[in-house]
């Protein structure tokens, strides 16, 4: 399904993130994650919805193909475009991320991927956007992965292949450039922000302990503005850092650890900058 900004108005991306759900049928909690999401949609009008990891507790999910129905029937039912990228808890069963990716052509609305690059098995593609039959900005997807193999107790890091598909890609480079990338495990450079444009941090930044340099090649190619990931339930803060805006997305499932109000993140993608909010759900 392609992406196209309609009229003068700006794109809007639904961030989804640590949505959680546990085996099917689901327990209260799931049952009230799916709900939630489901009238936000509702309520809302949205031109793209971007997961970023951690769907399903993969280690308590014996059938992920139902959980997986089960989410793609709700959010089927929704004229929105959807995207995917995995966290470190999708895959941790038994079923590996190649799996989970096929299950997504129960998706009716599927965005449509772009320069799909595949290396241990983690998936990297691009998503373009246009305005009046024009590319206006290019989303960037990288799984970020799970765990380091030499090292379990650690998470990955971006693998040089990925950093180098980056640069092999067919789009323009610059400053003028409006274009936004995500993943689920934030980067290193996470742990150096000092203060924050809004949002809050509450626990510790959860990365990698190796620095891959992804970020210097984001600095030095000037196209992406802001980078969005999950993982970390009780930071939902966007910062500053070096020209790019470092975000999270918001914790959005009920059936995991945190303290902060669950919700979404928007994100806008206007001619000249990227706005962004948290919608927290309407609990009663």
């Amino acid at each position: 399904m392609n992406l196209e900004i309609t009229g003068n108005g700006n794109f809007r991306i639904y961030q989804l993130t640590d949505i959680h759900l546990g085996e099917y049928p689901f327990n209260a909690a799931s049952d009230h994650t799916m709900q939630q999401i489901d009238q936000l949609l509702n309520e809302n009008d949205f031109d793209l919805v971007m997961i970023t990891g951690d769907l399903i507790w993969g280690k308590s999910v014996d059938n992920p193909d139902k959980v997986m129905h089960e989410l793609y029937q709700m959010l089927n039912k929704h004229d929105v475009p959807v995207a995917i990228t995995y966290g470190n808890h999708d895959s941790e069963g038994s079923y590996s991320r190649a799996e989970l990716r096929e299950y997504e052509q129960f998706l009716v609305h599927r965005a449509s991927k772009k320069n799909s690059m595949i290396v241990n098995d983690r998936e990297s593609y691009t998503l373009e956007v246009y305005r009046n039959n024009k590319l206006s900005n290019v989303l960037y997807v990288w799984d970020s992965g799970d765990y380091l193999k030499e090292e379990p107790d650690n998470y990955a890091a971006i693998e040089p292949e990925q950093i180098e598909w980056f640069w092999q890609l067919p789009y323009e480079k610059g400053k003028n450039k409006q274009d936004v990338a995500f993943m689920h495990i934030p980067l290193p450079e996470y742990n150096l922000v000092e203060s924050f444009l809004e949002g809050q941090k509450n626990e510790k930044v959860c990365s990698s302990p190796y620095n891959s340099g992804l970020f210097y090649s984001l600095k030095k190619a000037k196209n992406i503005k802001a980078l969005f990931v999950g993982h970390d339930h009780d930071n939902n803060f966007v910062a500053d850092y070096a020209g790019i805006k470092l975000g999270y997305g918001n914790v959005t499932g009920y059936n995991t650890y945190g303290s902060l109000r669950r919700g979404i993140r928007l994100i806008e993608l206007t001619p000249t900058d990227i706005k962004t909010q948290v919608i927290p759900f309407a609990e009663k």
